[in-house]
C-alpha cells in the first residue's frame, strides 16, 4: 500500500467516523425527544388515573345517594299504605257509626 492509498483510506475512515458521530448525535436527539414524549405520556396517564379515581368516588357517592333515596321512597310508600289502611278502617268505623246514628234517629221520629 502506497502513501496515496493510505491517505485515501484515512480520509475514508475519517469520513465514516464523522458520519457515525453525526448519526449518534441525531440518535441522541431523537432519544431525548422520545423520552420527553414518554414522560409527557406518563404524566397524562397519571392524570387520567387520578381523574378515574375521582369519577369512581363520585359514582359511588351517587350510588349511595340513589340507594338512600330508594329506601326513603320505600318508607314513604309503606307509610302511605299504612295510612291508607288506617283510613279504610276509619271509614268503616264512621260508616258503622253513621248506621247506628241513622237507626237511632229513625227510631225516634
Amino acid at each position: 500500500m502506497n502513501n496515496e492509498e493510505f491517505e485515501r483510506r484515512m480520509v475514508f475512515f475519517l469520513e465514516q467516523q464523522a458520519k457515525f458521530e453525526e448519526f449518534f448525535v441525531k440518535q441522541k436527539d431523537y432519544n431525548a425527544e422520545v423520552n420527553a414524549r414518554l414522560d409527557r405520556t406518563d404524566r397524562q396517564i397519571a392524570e387520567l388515573v387520578g381523574f378515574t379515581g375521582i369519577l369512581r368516588d363520585a359514582l359511588i357517592g351517587l350510588t349511595h345517594h340513589a340507594e338512600r333515596h330508594d329506601r326513603e321512597i320505600a318508607d314513604i310508600r309503606r307509610t302511605f299504605a299504612e295510612q291508607a289502611e288506617k283510613g279504610k278502617e276509619t271509614d268503616a268505623r264512621l260508616n258503622a257509626l253513621m248506621l247506628v246514628v241513622e237507626r237511632h234517629v229513625s227510631g225516634h221520629q
